[in-house]
């Protein structure tokens, strides 16, 4: 629902076992509002369709967010996401993988449809009419994926050749770099019940630092970084202004204006 919602390129999508990844292009600069309903859209499922789940916040912490200067870099972080189960040795092919992986949705123009049901907007009407049916707020929703940028030319089979064949070159060089060390495997991976923590998993903390600019590329990062942190520290200068009562001021494309119950009293109260 987000999706169409908010008008999201959305590139690729993989569900670990312990967090989500996507590559995702928003031109209508709200990121903040996608997630935002993303987030509290699983957080609320999670519940309803996993019964022995134990109850409590769903979401660690706030999601982290990296930016991808160019269109190399989309490509990059496109393979890293769908390679993900090689990359964490689970299996040694994604074909393998009992999960879900949309890399074959991405290179064919796959569209899939599910049903979604707004249960708050049930609840609150079934609260006066008991008899009210759920297919009433019921709508059809389409997951779909956005061609990778620059090769807009090729034809529907051409891109999905091609990006096969990347594929096939990127899973064999994790697999040898991996060396003598086996996969887990797909039928081991079956056996594994939902909500049982890993042997070992990355842990970090909110203030770690992590890479606001994802690329390989140090003349990409390094203009990235530049505009990025001029971008922040413009931010800062004017919300502190815009809090302390100047309604004048002029956020930087693609940024929020803090709510307005923030700002400061300049008035008095008798």
């Amino acid at each position: 629902v987000s999706q169409s919602r908010y008008e999201v390129k959305l590139y690729a999508l993989s569900i670990e076992g312990n967090h989500i990844q996507k590559v995702a292009h928003f031109p209508k600069s709200n990121r903040a509002d996608f997630m935002r309903d993303f987030n509290s859209t699983v957080a609320r499922a999670i519940p309803r369709y996993q019964s022995d789940y134990p109850g409590g916040s769903f979401w660690a912490r706030r999601y982290s967010a990296e930016y991808l200067p160019g269109v190399e870099d989309i490509e990059e972080s496109f393979f890293y996401t769908v390679l993900q189960p090689v990359n964490d040795g689970l299996v040694n092919d994604i074909k393998d993988y009992p999960g879900y992986n949309c890399f074959e949705d991405a290179v064919t123009g796959t569209e899939r449809e599910y049903k979604v049901v707004s249960w708050k907007k049930y609840n609150d009407a079934k609260r006066s009419n008991k008899s009210v049916s759920i297919e009433e707020f019921t709508e059809t929703c389409t997951l779909s994926y956005a061609r990778l940028p620059g090769y807009e030319s090729l034809s529907q089979d051409e891109y999905a050749d091609l990006l096969r064949a990347k594929l096939a070159e990127r899973t064999a060089e994790i697999i040898r770099a991996r060396g003598d060390k086996p996969c887990l495997g797909a039928e081991n991976l079956k056996q594994v019940r939902p909500g049982d923590l890993p042997n070992k998993t990355k842990n970090s903390d909110i203030a770690d630092h992590r890479p606001r600019i994802l690329s390989k590329c140090p003349e990409r990062r390094s203009a990235g970084e530049a505009w990025y942190f001029s971008t922040y520290f413009h931010y800062k200068d004017c919300s502190k202004r815009y809090r302390a009562g100047d309604l004048s001021v002029v956020f930087p494309a693609g940024t929020y204006k803090p709510p307005a119950f923030t700002r400061a009293f300049t008035g008095y109260i008798i």
